[in-house]
């Protein structure tokens, strides 16, 4: 039985909608990033376990500058971190973590109508951009103990990690396509869904002092909060399921957005009694 997509429930979303060409996004190699993320609350009265969390990512890097990877893109890994406190996230000790080797797209070759003949056009606004904005998918379904569910807290820090050649918290020492791979943001709208605990801020992990807002005093190389963002979010949305606790939660076209421990949907509501009832 399919995985049911559609019993899905979107808690918290700050992605662009439509997503355009390109967003602003923060840079990994460029300023001396390991990690970076935010401190979010999820809309109330909504399910806990978690679903999926895709992730609004920037690539600048074009197939011409490494024509001996793939045209299709370039692979790399990254990693999702959810995190219960600061406390944790200052000490890298999240509640969970989804790794990844994904698949990246490359961004449009240069336009040479476009003004510096460094950019590409989009022929969905016409206008120039040096950044491809995609969005890339990390399933929690089975992030927690043990590859059991993961119960999402109401509020917790979020961080995309990964390595590059001198930055992250294991730095590769070599130079590629990831150099040029950046986290999206939001500079539009407030989150659609679910709020930003603090709008101005951001939680990041600088190496190099003078780009925290405080200058490094409240410490570098480190998961913390950093100030003076707004009004840009980092731009991700995140969905949960919810499984029946009783019967009647089956009821009146509930079973249509409820789902079985291994996140398979329910064909009626009988189907759906009958699984509270005896387990399958």
């Amino acid at each position: 039985m399919a995985l049911s997509l559609s019993a899905q429930t979107t808690v918290y979303n700050s992605v662009p909608n439509p997503l355009p060409p390109n967003v602003v996004s923060q840079g990994f190699q460029c300023c001396s990033v390991s990690e970076f993320g935010d401190e979010i609350t999820l809309a109330p009265a909504t399910p806990r376990t978690a679903g999926f969390a895709n992730v609004v990512m920037s690539s600048w890097a074009k197939h011409s500058d490494y024509p001996l990877l793939p045209a299709a893109g370039f692979t790399h890994p990254i990693k999702l971190n959810i995190y219960a406190s600061a406390t944790a996230a200052a000490s890298h000790t999240p509640l969970a973590s989804v790794a990844q080797t994904a698949l990246l797209p490359w961004r449009p070759e240069a336009d040479p109508t476009c003004a510096g003949g460094t950019a590409w056009r989009s022929m969905t606004d016409s206008n120039c951009y040096n950044g491809f904005a995609f969005v890339l998918t990390f399933d929690l379904r089975t992030a927690g103990p043990g590859g059991s569910a993961l119960v999402l807290p109401e509020t917790f820090i979020w961080g995309v990690e990964f390595n590059t050649n001198t930055w992250g918290y294991s730095p590769l020492g070599v130079g590629g396509p990831f150099e040029s791979l950046n986290v999206g943001l939001n500079d539009d709208a407030p989150p659609s869904v679910g709020s930003d605990v603090e709008g101005n801020a951001v939680y990041v992990n600088y190496s190099h002092a003078p780009f925290y807002t405080d200058g490094g005093a409240g410490g570098i190389g480190t998961f913390r909060r950093d100030t003076n963002w707004a009004p840009y979010v980092p731009a991700i949305q995140f969905t949960t399921f919810a499984f029946p606790a009783t019967a009647n939660s089956c009821k009146n076209n509930g079973w249509q957005t409820l789902v079985r421990a291994n996140f398979t949907p329910f064909t009626n509501q009988g189907d759906c009694v009958s699984y509270v009832q005896n387990g399958k």
